[in-house]
């Protein structure tokens, strides 16, 4: 196992997640990959216009492998240079595969101590927005959206609502959180679950066993109103440098839809690394 960081997009842009994905690795006492995946350009040269299909001949064919190898190289040589960096410890390797971008990501994502993608990936005009839906919305895996500038700090924030989907995500990231000293377990007693409500009132005491069960010190917080504000200012308060949660969501007609509070911490500069899981 290892973790994976997911390099795709612009290259210059990727240095944030790869200082992200060192530092899991760090704390997970792994290995790290550099996953470079790219399209087939032999199965990219068919387009469909209209009632017509074009098939592009062998040298655009050509000139497509030229430019993915280019890239490649490009994001090989920041994936060295920062890796090698940072240390002798670091067991790092880089991968090239081509093919469909979402089915490798899954393959890693599936045995990873940790699956680290750009914040930017969640937008959909990204290359590696395609891996972010498939990972997070269709094969339900957990996933790590690396912050804007990473924070060392010993302590990690659980957004706990008493529901399946929040115990998933502590479950499928347990493996992260038991790297830290200490847990924050935030939850705003206003909007727990009403759906899970009747199952969901000792959740909050089990989920702080569990964690006392791992050797965490456990601090449970209450926050009040809009629980992504609540989050954000409780991230910052006790200096958590991941927030584990489950994303609400869904994946309509191509288009992900996120709940409030996961749209809000997504699209935030001021939100550490987020552990998400649906």
């Amino acid at each position: 196992m290892s973790v994976t960081l997911m390099l795709g997009g612009n290259v210059d842009a990727i240095t944030p997640a790869l200082d992200c994905a060192i530092h899991l690795t760090k704390r997970l006492k792994s290995t790290l990959t550099g996953l470079c995946a790219l399209p087939d350009p032999a199965t990219s040269s068919v387009y469909i216009t209209g009632a017509e299909t074009v098939v592009l001949g062998s040298a655009a064919i050509a000139s497509l492998t030229a430019a993915q190898d280019e890239r490649v190289e490009s994001f090989s040589e920041v994936f060295s240079s920062n890796t090698d960096a940072a240390g002798p410890w670091l067991k790092a390797n880089f991968r090239k595969e081509i093919g469909s971008v979402a089915a490798h990501a899954v393959a890693a994502a599936t045995l990873d101590d940790a699956f680290v993608l750009p914040k930017e990936a969640t937008q959909s005009s990204h290359a590696l927005n395609p891996a972010f839906e498939q990972v997070l919305m269709d094969a339900h895996l957990p996933l790590v959206l690396a912050p804007k500038q990473v924070s060392s700090s010993d302590t990690c924030l659980i957004a706990w609502d008493g529901s399946p989907i929040a115990a998933r995500a502590v479950r499928l990231h347990m493996p992260l959180i038991r790297t830290y000293k200490r847990v924050v377990l935030a939850q705003n007693p206003d909007k727990v679950r009403h759906e899970w409500s009747h199952v969901c009132q000792d959740s909050k005491q089990r989920v702080i066993d569990l964690l006392h069960d791992e050797r965490l010190d456990v601090t449970p917080v209450s926050i009040q109103g809009p629980v992504s504000e609540g989050l954000l200012k409780t991230a910052k308060e006790h200096g958590a440098s991941l927030i584990v949660m489950g994303a609400y969501g869904h994946n309509r007609i191509g288009q992900m839809l996120f709940g409030g509070t996961t749209s809000k911490l997504l699209h935030s500069d001021a939100a550490p690394a987020l552990a998400l899981c649906r």
